[in-house]
């Protein structure tokens, strides 16, 4: 990282000695100085004894920021010689000198130079050793002493906080904490705009990094708008450095963008500005490799390779962490040997390269990224040759990494962007553990397989969920926790502003509340032990565990949905079965095609069935032993699919012999069904629209609300009632929620699909995801009678980024969503039949099949037997039966009790 802080040695010529001592010091300071600077670069060891000439007359002279100013151009040289023992010692020194003579420094106009300068030194001492997490300690320490300063000293010391700002985000972009680190370059960027516009060199140095992050996004095109920018820029300033750096860049886009020619051209560029000696040569073979790699030249491409290995062994001498630099170095060539089918000598650098990694003393998160990856790659080899055990071994070795690495990533973006990268790993090991069931029939391989299964889903939704436990049972007192609370609440309302209005001064305030917010959890974490326990350490469920969970009548299914094949772990009480199916090239696209068909009333009936008995061959016929109620843990484009309408040999829908139902993964059942319910009362919701509204009135929705209440003690709000307001409000009082309203998707931005309540005026009338994530409810059953409530983006391992998803983390233990844009006349018919088994004690699975059976008989010979009518509702979660007092039980004690007194008076006559 280029080094933006130049060698600063400040005369400083306000003390109170007189005029003519004054002037004879400092000549013999200067003196001193210029005798340093003249030798440094030719000889350190000349640099150090003059300066320390200069240190000992200061002290002697009392005249401490001289001395100061000396180790830090002491510093400056053991930087430009890479003399790690050297600035241990000098760091040593000043932090000596700063706390004997704190005062003095303290009463100096300047103060705030001397602590940012000492802040920096540790900061980069520490980045260079890759102990970033002691770094990032050192830079926040300039931030926070800097960024509310008054402006006159705000623009002093700009460089230093430009600097802080950099090398954070840049550390997190190594990490792969990208949304944290984009944040923090756009954030810089906004600073330098806003006080010193006129430096294009630091503007542009942080459009630079905020590319880098776009690129290790895999948004290459976007990256490079931003390099070819810099580059021209630095061209015209002559900078070779930046200009290679550049250069580099845009070279490695074109090559994943396969276009060969121009990362040729580019690479050329850098190539004019490079010395032989200069460790860009690394970066250049590099590249030189991954070309002649597209092209499928072996050879050639290996030998780019050796060549910046052997760079490294031998000339790279001041790199900051040569073992880090050979480990990456011997991962390169075993990748391109995996490529080119060289297994055996690709496990060999593999190897290699992870001796490198362990041998990190700091063992730090930046290594522990490169050992994962070098692990995966490795796991990926030992599958492809037959060795399974071994390939167990390092999927149990890497996920021990992810472990260790997952509660340093704050940002949830960061978090899903880290187990998706995981995600082939667990594929791996999941292959390697069926291979071995195959041969052993052990069921420790199912149980291995599961639990990869299990480490791969709703790492976020649970992650959520024990943080609310954590909240609960770490005996935090309430007033921090509503501090928090405020806290989540004010960024939330930051966020929907800005996601409406891009406003430069809100982005900072915005920024300003995550970091504060993030800072409380830190603290959080660190003053109550419990509370980081309960939320990190916790393990996911094992298959002996989840056995004893379900029921003697239910069965879960589990599917791991890979790149070449479908895994099926089917589970129950007695039996357990792990099934592969491979997968052809266009079953993606028939998924996709099968969603459509199922959602659309108008598409053909036959054809949809046919699909609908391919999938079913596909993902339940291969299971040997099925149970009447099944528990669907859907993976990929499966979460598409509502499994009652898959078909089976006798033409018969699944639903009408099983009841399905659906959740994330079985870690998170468990979860849910420790939560607990409170009145068993219900809320009913139904908005009016009106037709000058963009959202079409719903016709039957007042009516739906109403019949709820049929069966359930509570109340419904319509028409101008059913407000946002009311929702916040009363619904925490409940324990089923029904909302029969509009929901609306965001494919753009997820989290900003929304929920529909009547208007109010002047105030909000749209629930959105991200509202959810701050709502406390206390609902055993939430029902989302609206149009695409369980759609949303999907997330490989969390699934659907919907609305009925954002309603675990308000607290719900059971969701009823749709699929698809609903039929308003359906939904009232199968609502009603639902409610009315709900309350005859059915289980929440049991009372939707039997809703959407009585409405497959009710309509067998006409337009309504279409699955689009009633397969829209799928029940997820806990579907344990409502607690109720239930109005036809009671009917009927009360009929059968009428019945035996007239009995009775009959034959008493």
């Amino acid at each position: 990282m280029k080094n933006i802080l130049s060698s600063i040695f400040l005369i400083i010529t306000c003390f109170s000695f007189s005029q003519e001592k004054n002037n004879e010091f400092e000549k013999s300071i200067k003196t001193l100085y210029n005798k340093a600077i003249s030798v440094a670069f030719k000889d350190q060891d000349s640099g150090y004894f003059y300066l320390q000439k200069s240190i000992a007359l200061s002290k002697q002279k009392k005249h401490w920021q001289y001395a100061m100013d000396a180790y830090f151009e002491s510093y400056n040289i053991a930087f430009h010689y890479n003399n790690l023992h050297k600035k241990k010692i000098i760091l040593k020194s000043i932090d000596s000198l700063y706390n004997k003579q704190e005062h003095y420094f303290n009463k100096l106009d300047n103060t705030l130079k001397y602590k940012n300068h000492i802040n920096y030194y540790y900061g980069f001492y520490f980045f260079r050793l890759n102990n970033y997490d002691t770094s990032k300690k050192y830079f926040q320490n300039i931030i926070d002493d800097t960024e509310n300063q008054d402006s006159e000293t705000l623009k002093k010391n700009k460089t230093f906080l430009s600097v802080a700002y950099s090398y954070i985000a840049k550390m997190n972009a190594d990490e792969g904490k990208l949304s944290e680190s984009s944040s923090l370059y756009q954030k810089n960027i906004r600073l330098l705009k806003k006080i010193d516009s006129t430096n294009k060199s630091s503007i542009f140095y942080n459009y630079n990094l905020l590319a880098e992050v776009l690129k290790k996004e895999k948004k290459h095109t976007a990256s490079n708008a931003y390099f070819l920018k810099s580059l021209a820029y630095h061209i015209s300033k002559n900078s070779p450095n930046s200009i290679m750096s550049s250069s580099f860049n845009i070279s490695k886009n074109y090559i994943e963008l396969s276009k060969i020619d121009s990362a040729k051209y580019y690479l050329n560029i850098a190539k004019k500005h490079l010395n032989k000696n200069h460790l860009y040569n690394t970066t250049y073979h590099e590249l030189n490799a991954q070309i002649y790699s597209q092209e499928s030249n072996y050879s050639k491409a290996i030998l780019e390779l050796n060549k910046a290995l052997y760079f490294y062994k031998n000339y790279a001498t001041t790199a900051k962490n040569k073992n880090q630099n050979l480990g990456l170095a011997y991962t390169n060539i075993g990748e391109l040997q995996q490529k080119f089918n060289k297994p055996n000598l690709a496990l060999n650098n593999f190897n290699t390269a992870i001796q490198f990694f362990k041998n990190d003393s700091i063992k730090s998160s930046i290594n522990n990224i490169h050992l994962l990856k070098t692990l995966k790659l490795k796991a990926n080899t030992l599958n492809n040759i037959g060795d399974f055990k071994k390939t167990i071994a390092t999927v149990d070795y890497a996920s021990s990494i992810l472990d260790e690495l997952k509660p340093s990533f704050k940002n949830n973006n960061d978090k899903l962007f880290l187990i998706e990268n995981a995600f082939p790993l667990f594929e791996y090991g999941i292959n390697a553990a069926y291979q071995l069931n195959i041969k052993s029939k052990k069921n420790n391989y199912i149980e291995k397989a599961f639990l990869y299964t299990e480490k791969s889903k709703s790492v976020l939704l649970l992650e959520a969920l024990l943080n609310s436990k954590a909240t609960e049972y770490a005996n935090i007192p309430i007033k921090i926790l509503e501090e928090e609370e405020i806290l989540k609440n004010e960024i939330t309302s930051l966020e929907k502003k800005i996601n409406s209005n891009k406003n430069e001064t809100l982005e900072d305030e915005l920024f300003n509340l995550k970091i504060k917010h993030r800072k409380f959890v830190e603290k959080l974490e660190t003053d109550y032990k419990n509370y980081y326990n309960l939320k990190y350490n916790f393990q996911a469920i094992t298959l002996n565990e989840t056995k004893k969970m379900l029921n003697n009548n239910e069965q879960l299914i589990s599917y791991f949905f890979g790149e070449n094949a479908l895994y099926t772990i089917s589970v129950s009480r007695n039996n357990n079965q792990l099934i592969k199916t491979s997968l052809n090239s266009n079953i993606k696209s028939d998924i996709e095609l099968t969603y459509r068909m199922l959602s659309n009333p108008k598409s053909n009936l036959n054809q949809l069935k046919n699909r609908l008995k391919t999938l079913h061959k596909n993902t339940i016929a291969p299971i040997s032993l099925m149970h009447k109620n099944l528990i669907i843990i859907p993976d990929g484009l499966l979460n598409y699919i509502p499994f009652a309408t898959l078909i089976d040999n006798n033409s018969k829908y699944l639903i009408e012999n099983h009841t399905v139902s659906y959740i994330n993964s079985a870690t998170l059942l468990k979860q849910l069904q420790s939560k607990q319910i409170n009145n068993h009362n219900l809320l009913a919701f139904a908005p009016s629209f009106s037709n000058n509204n963009s959202l079409l009135p719903l016709p039957n929705n007042k009516k739906e609300a109403d019949n709820c209440l049929n069966y359930f003690k509570g109340s419904a709000l319509k028409n101008e009632n059913a407000t946002l307001t009311k929702f916040n409000t009363e619904s925490p009082k409940y324990s089923i929620l029904h909302l029969a309203t509009h929901a609306v998707f965001n494919d753009y931005n997820p989290e900003y699909s929304f929920l529909a309540f009547s208007e109010n005026p002047g105030k909000e009338n749209l629930l959105y995801t991200k509202d959810l994530y701050n709502l406390k409810l206390n609902a055993d059953l939430v029902t989302l009678s609206a149009c695409e409530s369980g759609i949303g983006e999907l997330k490989r391992g969390e699934g659907l980024m919907s609305l009925a998803r954002g309603f675990y983390f308000s607290g719900a233990k059971s969701i009823a969503s749709t699929l698809w844009k609903i039929n308003d006349a359906s939904a009232t018919n199968l609502m009603d039949n639902f409610y009315l088994n709900l309350s005859k004690g059915s289980t929440k699975n049991s009372a939707l099949q039997k809703a959407q059976v009585n409405f497959i008989n009710n309509n067998r010979d006409n337009a309504l037997n279409h699955p689009y009518y009633w397969a829209g509702f799928i029940i997820s979660g806990n579907i344990v039966a409502l607690n109720t007092t239930n109005y036809w039980l009671w009917f009927g004690i009360a009929t059968a009790l009428a019945l035996l007194l007239l009995l009775y008076l009959k034959r008493k006559n």
